[in-house]
């Protein structure tokens, strides 16, 4: 009879990010990561953002009807307490039982998507950190707008919403290279159409897998 393998046991839980514009392939890559987790034997969770609670279903509203009805602060503020319900609900459950996080979005989207509708990002940033927990490692994955929009509307067969406009990506993108690409703590992999989704995959996985080792209990 063949026993079913040990779970790595580790020392604290660990906390990834998965983040970019949208179109970059997070949700795949995230999806990806926490398969090769699961084989890896690590107990994983998968979470993203906006969550499905009530903050989260009204950002969604923003998207599909028009951010028009908001002014850039309150828009940040309904991230905000979407994260809140999220890291009191699922992010510091999931760390205490000492479990691998991915986190489909989590903070840093915060910080560019509001940061390039002319908010402080910094201030963004510090808020969100006093009461989210800070990843261990944060993956954003590079795509040009144009490569994002074109997956947007032939790969999910979608039409862009009003989070997904080709101008505003840009400065989303621009705001994620200047806060985060001389940070130790952040790889930022070029996600276009010129990598496949494998070898995206694999890029992900070696910059993860030392902090893994880092933590697993001897």
């Amino acid at each position: 009879m063949l026993q079913t393998a040990q779970r790595k046991s580790l020392k604290q839980g660990i906390l990834i990010a998965i983040e970019g514009i949208d179109g970059a392939g997070k949700t795949t890559q995230s999806r990806l990561l926490c398969d090769r987790l699961a084989e890896s034997r690590y107990a994983a969770v998968c979470l993203h953002e906006p969550t499905d609670g009530k903050w989260g279903k009204r950002i969604r509203d923003l998207a599909l009807n028009g951010r028009h009805t908001v002014s850039p602060e309150q828009e940040s503020d309904f991230f905000y307490f979407d994260r809140i319900e999220d890291v009191e609900k699922n992010i510091k459950p999931a760390l205490r039982q000492k479990k691998v996080i991915v986190m489909d979005r989590y903070y840093l989207s915060n910080v560019a998507y509001q940061g390039a509708t002319g908010l402080n990002p910094d201030a963004i940033e510090k808020r969100n950190e006093k009461i989210a927990p800070k990843p261990d490692i944060t993956i954003i994955l590079d795509v040009d707008p144009e490569v994002a929009l074109e997956r947007i509307r032939k790969g999910r067969d979608e039409t862009p919403n009003h989070f997904e406009r080709k101008e505003y990506l840009g400065k989303v993108r621009r705001v994620f290279k200047k806060q985060f690409s001389n940070r130790s703590d952040f790889i930022i992999i070029n996600g276009d159409d010129t990598s496949s989704k494998e070898d995206v995959a694999s890029g992900i996985w070696k910059a993860v897998l030392p902090i893994l080792r880092k933590f697993e209990a001897k």
